[in-house]
Formats: structure tokens, C-alpha cells, sequence
């Protein structure tokens, strides 16, 4: 099928989907004169989204969570409504190699959520597919050798030019054995997917933090990709992570002192604190206060209470963290405790930070032509 027009949507914290959608880019400028490339947050596909079935719109996304990214899932909703734009959505998914064997990794609901979102808002989905590519979790195992993330890449190029050849013939992609996993995995996993948006990504945004080797640069800061990041400190500035941090991990895997942490044993207190039973001590406490009364300890009502609880628990809990890690020696502890400390940091092998933030105006922007790509 001849696409006039093809816009390739895309978040990338570490590289992996930056490939993956140049990859799919690549492929795509062979069949149609105008293709573009544009990091999510960007702010106007209302003008780069034409309507018709000659317009080919892409969605390419990591995965968190065994689900799609809050990030994408807020972009997906505020796209414009097309009412016959062709559409297709590619989740990369962390997969890992272990000697001759590739594992494949998981993305669970990320398709099906954001193609459920298109079609709520007129596109006509062509397809859908999870690619595993070099998992970047550094918060959970060290990096991938070079070598490793290369095999990876390699075997997904494959992957991915047959799912566009697919797409740019006119065929869908939908009864594969690909969905199929990630249906079943999705059934599965739901639960946690659902944990993850609600309190899951706050959690994991309040382990970070920067060990004694932090010089202040702020390149961690400078670089994120939802400006999670701020430089806090009277003499020293040292970053803080907010609660919209997307655990990227492009802060640790990129950091020129290799300074960025995820605190396990501060994994620990914080569940510690996070799980105190403030409904059954706030129901004893009123009990004490107005002697004689009943108060109410319903099993929802509790765990409404305990749910909020969790909120500014983490919040409060990691200013005073953020605070006490400018003694050294506290810092020292925590990040002598911490596997982060030990493992290997990495992202795409061949993915530069400086490729991840060519922008204008803070934004991704790349052109892709038949006769050669364009930056701007």
C-alpha cells in the first residue's frame, strides 16, 4: 500500500526504542517520499497526523511494568481524533542473552492498551507487535555486554522489517503467535501492570539517588526525558527525582561518574514504612479519643486509608532520604549496600546520549528522506 505520509511516534530512555523506530523508519522511507521520526513529547501532532488512509501513523514504545508507560498512555489519549488514519504499535520488550540462548522478554497489556486507545479514537489499527531488544532494567541486573545487546538488535532487525513489510503491503499483524504470548501474558500479569501505574512507578521513581561520586554536572538533569530530574543544594547541587520520574534509566545508564544508584536497602525501609497499617492505628487512635463511640473499620474503608497512605508516605519519606545523603558517610552506607553499585552500566551499543537528545526546543526531531536523513 502506498503511504503518502508516515509519522513514527517513539519514547526512548536508553536507545532501544530510538533503534527499534529507526529500524521501522528505515524500512518505511522505501515505501513513501515523506517520513518522519518524533520523540513523544513533542507537541504537535495535530498538525503531523493527516487525515486519510494514505497516512501511516506508528506508536513505538518501551515497556514498564508489563504495560505501556504512563508517558505514552497520556500521549495516545491526546492525540486527534482520525477517523481513517492507518495506525500500528510496537512495544520493545527486555530481552536478555544467556551464552547461545536469547530469552524474550515481556510486554504484556503495552500493545493492547494503546491500540484500544487508537481505535477509541478512530485510527484503524493495521497491527501490533512485541520486539525484544537489550532489557535496560539497571535498578534489577547488571547491563548487557556490548556483544550481547548487539545479537539482540540484530535478531529484532529482523523482527521488525518483516512486521513493516507486513504493514506497508496493506497486510494487518494480529493473529500472530507473538500476540498470542502477549495476551496470555497480559491475562496473567494484569494485576501487576495495574499496581505498577498506580503506585508501582512512584515507588521505583524514589530509589534513585546519587552516590559520593556526583560532581553536580547536572547532565542527568539536562537529559531527562520528562524533566523529572531537578538540581537541589546550596553549595553541592546534587538531583532529585520527582514523582513523574518514568524510571527511563537514562540517568544511570548515561551518568559520566557512574554516580546514579538504585538504593536496595533503601528499597527495603521505604516498603517497611509504605506498609505500616496507619488504618488500624488511626481507628485504635480515634477509638481512645472519643471513648464510647463506634468507629467504623470496614475491610474497604481500611484499605482505602492504607492505599492513600502510600502517597505521602513516599514523598515525605524520600525528602528526609534526599536530605540525610548529603552526609557522606550515610550516603556511603546506603550506596555500599546497593547492587546498583557493582553492576555493569549500559544502553544500545550503539546509541550516543547526544542521539537521544537532538532537539529543537527540547524536543526529538528527526526527518527521514529518500535521499539521505536529515537533522534539524
Amino acid at each position: 500500500m502506498n503511504y503518502k505520509n508516515t509519522v513514527i511516534y517513539f519514547m526512548s530512555g536508553t536507545g532501544n526504542t530510538l533503534r527499534a523506530a529507526n529500524l521501522a523508519g528505515e524500512y518505511a522511507r522505501k515505501n513513501g517520499p515523506d517520513v518522519a521520526l518524533r520523540g513523544v513529547t513533542e507537541d504537535d501532532p495535530e498538525r503531523e497526523i493527516r487525515e486519510g488512509a494514505d497516512t501511516l501513523v506508528g506508536l513505538m514504545m518501551p515497556t514498564h511494568g508489563f504495560t505501556a508507560p504512563w508517558l505514552i498512555i497520556k500521549f495516545a489519549c491526546c492525540l486527534p481524533r482520525r477517523e481513517s488514519t492507518h495506525a500500528f504499535v510496537v512495544a520493545t520488550r527486555g530481552g536478555l542473552k544467556f551464552g547461545r540462548v536469547l530469552t524474550p522478554g515481556i510486554s504484556g497489556s503495552a500493545v493492547f492498551l494503546i491500540t484500544l486507545i487508537l481505535l477509541f479514537k478512530g485510527y484503524k489499527v493495521r497491527g501490533a507487535m512485541g520486539v525484544d531488544m537489550p532489557s535496560n532494567w539497571l535498578s534489577l541486573h547488571p547491563g548487557l555486554k556490548p556483544e550481547n545487546a548487539r545479537a539482540i538488535v540484530g535478531r529484532a532487525a529482523h523482527k521488525i522489517e518483516r512486521f513493516m513489510e507486513r504493514i506497508l503491503t496493506g497486510k494487518t499483524v494480529w493473529f500472530t503467535w507473538n500476540l498470542l504470548y502477549e495476551f496470555i501474558w497480559m491475562v496473567l500479569l494484569s494485576w501487576i501492570s495495574a499496581a505498577y501505574l498506580l503506585i508501582g512507578r512512584f515507588f521505583l521513581a524514589k530509589l534513585f539517588f546519587a552516590n559520593n561520586n556526583c560532581n553536580g554536572c547536572g547532565i542527568c538533569a539536562e537529559n531527562c526525558l520528562v524533566g523529572a530530574i531537578k538540581m537541589r543544594g546550596r553549595n553541592n547541587l546534587r538531583p532529585f527525582w520527582r514523582y513523574n520520574c518514568e524510571s527511563c534509566m537514562r540517568c544511570m545508564s548515561f551518568c559520566p561518574k557512574q554516580a546514579v544508584e538504585a538504593g536496595h536497602s533503601w528499597l527495603i525501609i521505604l516498603y517497611m514504612i509504605t506498609s505500616v497499617p496507619i488504618a488500624t492505628y488511626l481507628f485504635a487512635w480515634l477509638g481512645g479519643l472519643f471513648p464510647g463511640t463506634v468507629v467504623t473499620d470496614g475491610h474497604w474503608i481500611r484499605e482505602i486509608i492504607n492505599f492513600l497512605y502510600i502517597y505521602p508516605a513516599l514523598f515525605i519519606s524520600y525528602y528526609i532520604f534526599d536530605q540525610l545523603l548529603c552526609i557522606p558517610v550515610i550516603n556511603s552506607i546506603f550506596t555500599y549496600t546497593t547492587l546498583t553499585h557493582i553492576y555493569r552500566r549500559s544502553h544500545e551499543p550503539d546509541t550516543k546520549l547526544k542521539d537521544l537528545t537532538n532537539t529543537i526546543g527540547g524536543h526529538f526531531h528527526v526527518s527521514i528522506s529518500h535521499s539521505k536523513k536529515k537533522k534539524y
